[in-house]
């Protein structure tokens, strides 16, 4: 006779999934994109955040400088993952609650990091228009979305690969340590936008070993939507 799972483990099981992450990040890509080719018409090409450092200059080195196909490619990327995850985890279907307590769960991870990381320093920020701040919530969307993908799922995922497989190490040991890695090159990478200082470099290995342990636990998903939350508290706390 088969073990009955409960409804909290089937929901924690589920909304970690490549499947039920994608689907619930594709709306706020598609919102991005399409912000930033209103809000950043003149200027598409400048950094924004640093997971876009890489994949921007990587158009801009195949040549592609229009601003509607990068957008375009990048969302039929996202809707192609979405369609061979699916196909790879073969989940039995969609129960369309799951994403509503994923949100909620997210607006519980975002706040929580944002509180944690209080304690560290407060970032400095001047927001004055309303221009300026319909840009940083734009902003904010870009950095949940990519960061997450180029310093979690991406470079996480290829630590552990390097550690597990390659050198054997104990997933005890690779896990947190690929967690720790990846929040040093997230800290890191934000130098290409900011001057060094000790108190705000280390609030964001701090931060980067908060989200990397929500995204190994939670998934991409709610790891996307909780950075996102987190960040417009920020907007809002400047405001």
């Amino acid at each position: 006779m088969a073990k009955k799972v409960s409804a909290l483990s089937q929901y924690l099981n589920s909304s970690k999934s490549f499947h039920y992450s994608l689907i619930l990040t594709l709306p706020v890509l598609a919102i991005y994109e399409f912000g930033i080719l209103l809000l950043f018409k003149d200027s598409f090409f400048e950094l924004r955040n640093t997971g876009e450092i890489l994949l921007r200059s990587f158009f801009e080195y195949l040549g592609l400088n229009n601003p509607i196909i990068v957008s375009s490619i990048l969302l039929v990327l996202f809707i192609v993952i979405m369609v061979r995850g699916y196909k790879i985890e073969k989940k039995p279907g969609i129960h369309a609650n799951y994403f509503i307590y994923m949100l909620l769960e997210s607006m519980l991870w975002g706040s929580l990091v944002f509180i944690c990381l209080q304690l560290f320093t407060q970032l400095p920020l001047q927001i004055v228009t309303m221009q300026e701040k319909l840009l940083n919530v734009n902003l904010a969307i870009g950095a949940g979305i990519f960061e997450e993908l180029i310093f979690r799922l991406v470079l996480i995922g290829s630590i552990l690969i390097i550690l597990d497989r390659g050198i054997a190490l104990d997933r005890r040991v690779s896990v947190p340590l690929a967690i720790l890695l990846s929040a040093i090159v997230f800290a890191s990478f934000h130098l290409f936008m900011e001057v060094y200082s000790f108190p705000v470099f280390s609030q964001r290995v701090f931060g980067g070993i908060l989200l990397g342990t929500l995204f190994y636990l939670r998934g991409y998903g709610i790891s996307v939507y909780a950075h996102i939350i987190y960040n417009i508290l920020i907007l809002a706390y400047s405001w």
